[in-house]
């Protein structure tokens, strides 16, 4: 009996370990499955994301000249910025560091802070400083391109020519653009007109509160009263970002030194700091200008 009992209780063992075996292989497998699901199901948002992503950018290879390339250095930044056609300031920025060429590059979508629908043209720099609007030594540049489309893969950039400023038609589009301007008229008080005289100029400045200094200003020559006038971002001085609000200041000048008063000019400053796009705005000259 002794015998029979043992044997009845090694082939329960053995059971039990037969069943514990199967149910771990089960449950093995059953986790194997799970992850390949979730791996795959993984992959498949990546690449949609990866396929949302390039469809909503511009992408390729950014390459630069040997003399372009010779001033560059691992720790400059690369500027990409997109344009919209006849647009003076960039819907989409992005920085690359640390930046050697080639390099691989995309900017689109995620780099924009409103819905982008092209064509857009792009336009690449080198930077120093941190300051992209800045031009310094050893910086360089590369064309603006023509209106590109979303979704533009393998573009090759050149960077071909030294940074001496931005391309003259974003200039001149930035100096016509609304949003990037103040505007309106400037007269002079009937009680000083006779200080008025042929060669006088006329200096138009913003001041920065914060700065506390001039950080654009504009001189027009040959001056004929009444007179429409217009200052902005294309007339910041070198290194000033514009972003306002700014006090403007209107004077004329005798001696070619706007920061010097001569006996007979004549001043009108802002009653309150005035954003860029302000417009309309109608000035009477009617304070000797005294410093």
């Amino acid at each position: 009996p002794r015998s029979t009992l043992s044997s009845s209780s090694a082939a329960s063992d053995v059971y039990k370990r037969q069943h514990l075996m199967r149910r771990n292989r089960i449950l093995y497998a059953l986790g194997i499955i799970a992850f390949i699901i979730i791996l795959g199901y993984a992959l498949l948002r990546e690449l949609d994301r990866n396929q949302a992503q390039i469809s909503n950018s511009l992408s390729g290879v950014l390459t630069a000249t040997p003399a372009a390339g010779a001033g560059i250095v691992k720790t400059d930044n690369a500027y990409l910025l997109l344009f919209e056609p006849g647009s003076s300031y960039p819907v989409a920025t992005k920085v690359i560091n640390p930046f050697l060429p080639p390099t691989t590059f995309f900017i689109g979508q995620e780099d924009a802070s409103k819905p982008l629908k092209g064509p857009f043209r792009l336009l690449i720099l080198s930077d120093k400083d941190g300051n992209p609007d800045n031009p310094a030594r050893g910086e360089v540049i590369g064309a603006l391109t023509p209106p590109l489309e979303l979704g533009t893969e393998a573009f090759e950039y050149l960077l071909d020519r030294p940074f001496r400023g931005y391309p003259k038609e974003l200039m001149e589009a930035r100096r016509n653009d609304p949003e990037t301007n103040i505007s309106g008229t400037v007269d002079v008080s009937p009680k000083f007109k006779d200080l008025v005289a042929a060669g006088d100029r006329l200096v138009i400045m913003l001041f920065d509160p914060e700065l506390a200094r001039p950080v654009a200003f504009r001189i027009l020559e040959n001056i004929q009263f009444p007179l429409d006038f217009k200052i902005g971002a294309s007339d910041a001085m070198p290194g000033a970002q514009l972003k306002g609000p700014f006090s403007l200041r209107i004077l004329t000048d005798k001696n070619n030194q706007p920061f010097e008063s001569a006996p007979g000019e004549l001043i009108v400053r802002s009653a309150e700091t005035l954003p860029l796009g302000s417009h309309g705005l109608n000035f009477i000259l009617d304070q000797e200008y005294r410093r």
